[in-house]
């Protein structure tokens, strides 16, 4: 059985961990003394048996537990999340390009598609599918949410100025201005960066 020290020892352990739900914070402690005891049962000493209970649930860290159980209790909203991404990227880019057909062709409505359809796009599409990038844990490297952050940052600025410019909206010139900016001095580095690291990581594989 497992004395209150070793009982504390665990306890203080999950505790002081990355997880904070205290409702998975409990399960643990009583998957964690569940196995340890099995191992103690089986002749292991306190320590051995924690670090094999650690392994066996845990391999990759306290907080995989959290995302996991965070990934399966959200599964159905961060799926409904992505299709809405998606499909209101579609719509909004279907959008800007009936409205650019409309433009050349000198048909009613044009300005009012084109409107619609970069705005979206900008305020709606980018911000969803960065957020949703961040959610699925996508970047390991900060240089890559950083990249991420302004590149999407930038291409919002290029398409809103974009809009004013064609629409002879006053501000054109500035967002215009402020999105090259950002793209050039801001994006590309951490882009190139990124590109120099990897090509260093398949050199030094090789």
């Amino acid at each position: 059985m497992i004395t209150d020290e070793q009982f504390s020892f665990i306890n203080q352990k999950i505790k002081k961990s990355s997880i904070s739900s205290k409702e998975i914070q409990d399960d643990l402690i009583d998957h964690f003394c569940c196995l340890i005891e099995i191992e103690m049962q089986r002749g292991q000493a306190f320590e051995e048996a924690y670090r094999k209970a650690y392994i066996q649930t845990t391999p990759n860290g306290f907080e995989e537990i959290q995302f996991e159980t965070f990934f399966l209790l959200n599964h159905k909203k961060i799926i409904l999340m992505k299709q809405f991404t998606y499909i209101s990227g579609y719509l909004f880019a279907l959008t800007t390009t009936v409205g650019a057909f409309f433009k050349i062709m000198h048909f009613p409505g044009a300005a009012l598609l084109l409107f619609i359809g970069l705005m979206g796009i900008s305020f709606i599409f980018l911000p969803l599918l960065l957020f949703n990038k961040f959610k699925d844990k996508v970047f390991k490297v900060m240089s890559e949410k950083l990249k991420w952050i302004f590149g999407t940052l930038s291409l919002m600025l290029l398409l809103v100025g974009s809009c004013f410019k064609v629409l002879h909206l006053p501000g054109a010139m500035v967002l215009l201005g402020i999105g090259m900016i950002i793209f050039g001095i801001l994006f590309l580095p951490f882009l190139f960066l990124r590109m120099f690291k990897s090509s260093q990581e398949e050199a030094t594989s090789n």
